[in-house]
């Protein structure tokens, strides 16, 4: 009898190691971090497409958190003097649908760490959607502060993929700026550790006004759908599909 309860207790002590290893390490969730080219259908079909998907460990849903602020680069979430909201913001977090989601038009936003914190998730992966509002004014600084806010969402622990901005139309910037730009944009952000979706390529100037940034709905939810897809089959052989970021059962 000794002897099988000694074999039964070394048995569990080869097996409970691996055990904890296999289980959950808290939520998984994705925060979402954009300008006001996120407050609308683009944003909208990011947060209801990733909120529908499930952890691969637990089997429980996504917690997706997404914060989009008119007029926004990226030394907003690192600059106190460029928290205030200029034109608004819009929060959709907590399984909210999209119509229940509120926009503000006074408040500033929250540093980093309260926005995860309130995301609520141990494992997360945060995508930023910022460009468009960084391509004019002082470049070299607008590099600088994308490189901080890379480190910055590494300092807390996230993946970070950066989607870079849509095409705009000829007159907003020329076509020369806009891809010198967001060509600077793309390598200062992967030096500082960010994963980096092209929009370029998934956005069409043809469809805007010369003057404009923002695309009709139907042209922002299918450029939505192709960051998707490219978050699911990343081109690059070195990046791993986005669910795969959480860890695999």
């Amino acid at each position: 009898m000794k002897v099988l309860f000694r074999a039964a207790v070394l048995l569990f002590l080869l097996l409970a190691p691996s055990a904890r290893a296999a289980a959950p390490a808290g939520a998984a969730g994705i925060l979402i971090l954009g300008d006001s080219n996120s407050e609308g259908p683009f944003g909208g079909r990011l947060y209801d497409a990733l909120g529908a998907r499930r952890d691969p460990l637990s089997g429980d849903r996504l917690k997706v958190s997404i914060y989009a602020k008119c007029a926004a680069r990226a030394d907003d979430w690192l600059d106190p003097a460029r928290a205030p909201f200029i034109c608004g913001a819009w929060i959709c977090d907590n399984g909210r649908v999209l119509g229940f989601c509120p926009h503000l038009r006074e408040g500033a936003s929250p540093p980093l760490h309260r926005l995860y914190a309130a995301l609520g998730a141990a494992r997360h992966v945060t995508l930023v959607a910022l460009g468009v509002n960084m391509l004019w004014g002082d470049t070299d600084k607008h590099l600088r502060d994308a490189a901080a806010l890379a480190a910055a969402i590494r300092a807390e622990g996230s993946v970070c993929i950066w989607i870079g901005p849509p095409q705009t139309g000829p007159e907003f910037v020329t076509v020369y700026a806009y891809e010198h730009i967001t060509a600077a944009l793309r390598a200062a952000v992967t030096r500082a550790g960010c994963r980096f979706i092209r929009s370029d390529d998934k956005t069409d100037r043809r469809h805007i006004a010369p003057r404009e940034d923002h695309y009709p709905e139907a042209d922002a939810v299918a450029w939505a759908d192709a960051v998707l897809n490219e978050l699911d089959h990343p081109p690059e052989p070195a990046d791993k599909p986005l669910m795969s970021l959480f860890g695999t059962p």
